[in-house]
């Protein structure tokens, strides 16, 4: 019987060697850019190499190898099923997965990191501390108070597994959290559910609004003039969704004419951020280099995503994170 072949890249390998034991079925290559081999350390040649699976793990984006791990696997034309670590994948590689024809599954991996991004963001913002560094640094003794999280309405605009993390932990401090989808569904993690045409209705009594939705065609530029012009002066805007969700120029009117308080980024349009752009610099932005997911969990949750994932794929059963 000819044993199905997965392809992985050998620096993840050691994570998952002995799970991968209860498959006694599978041939297993292991992929570093100097060679492809197996676990007896035969090499493989490009032309014998013909996984069915192939497994990105994060490994591939810390250490850059990304790019040529797809490349290598989309050579050789056999790949039938890829899991991949993020849970967004609308980067070219990923495009280029799908339109060979290759069955896709995201990661729900980066989710609680990103979650526990925003509290931390917020409360940054919230409790003022870059200006309390500056008292301690001064040595000025000053005694302020501050507004309590949990007093606050919390808009989640693309109530997803991210929006689920994200209201477990703001709900805990005592927040309300609404959560927007593109349907009406219950989601008891959720204080209250509301489709994304009921938006602006919410956005007036909203202080900190959260933007998780996936990027669209629908979700393209939502958060624009119009949208800005609503929110209440005191507001937070957090971006963890994608650069193109909101219309930077738009932004930075808003934030200059005090349409709202502060804006914190993780992701924008271009990536690297241009250096010249005036995010860099704004007074009311605070902003990250694409790091929300990239929490100390997120390998251990990345390796069991792809075991749980492998296990359903080989058995025939459908694939909860298939990118459809």
């Amino acid at each position: 019987m000819v044993k199905r072949q997965i392809l992985i890249p050998s620096i993840a390998f050691p994570r998952v060697e002995e799970r991968l034991k209860v498959f006694g079925e599978l041939d297993i290559a292991l992929w570093s850019p100097e060679a492809t081999q197996r676990q007896d350390g035969t090499q493989i040649s490009l032309s014998e190499l013909t996984p069915e699976i192939a497994w990105i793990p994060i490994d591939m984006f810390f250490t850059g190898q990304f790019l040529e791990f797809v490349e290598v696997f989309l050579t050789t034309g056999s790949v039938k099923w890829v899991q991949a670590c993020l849970a967004g994948t609308d980067a070219p590689p990923f495009h280029q997965i799908q339109k060979a024809g290759i069955r896709l599954s995201n990661s729900d991996s980066p989710n609680a990191g990103v979650a526990e991004y925003v509290i931390s963001s917020v409360l940054n913002v919230v409790h003022k501390w870059p200006e309390r560094q500056k008292q301690q640094a001064e040595q000025r003794w000053v005694q302020e108070g501050w507004r309590e999280i949990g007093e606050m309405k919390w808009l989640v605009v693309g109530f997803g597994s991210i929006g689920g993390e994200l209201a477990k932990r703001a709900r805990a401090f005592g927040a309300e959290v609404v959560g927007a989808r593109r349907t009406q569904v219950v989601d008891n993690r959720a204080t209250k559910m509301i489709t994304m045409t009921e938006i602006h209705n919410e956005l007036p009594d909203a202080d900190i609004v959260i933007i998780a939705c996936p990027l669209n065609d629908e979700t393209r530029g939502l958060v624009d003039e119009n949208f800005l012009s609503q929110m209440n002066p005191e507001s937070i805007l957090v971006n963890v969704a994608r650069g193109p969700v909101v219309n930077t120029k738009a932004l930075l009117t808003a934030l200059d004419r005090n349409e709202l308080n502060h804006a914190i980024l993780d992701v924008f349009d271009v990536e690297p951020l241009d250096s010249i752009s005036p995010l860099w610099h704004h007074p009311s932005v605070t902003m990250t280099s694409h790091i929300a997911g990239a929490g100390s969990g997120i390998t251990s949750r990345g390796d069991n995503v792809f075991i749980e994932q492998l296990t359903e794929y080989l058995a025939g059963r459908p694939l909860r994170l298939e990118v459809k």
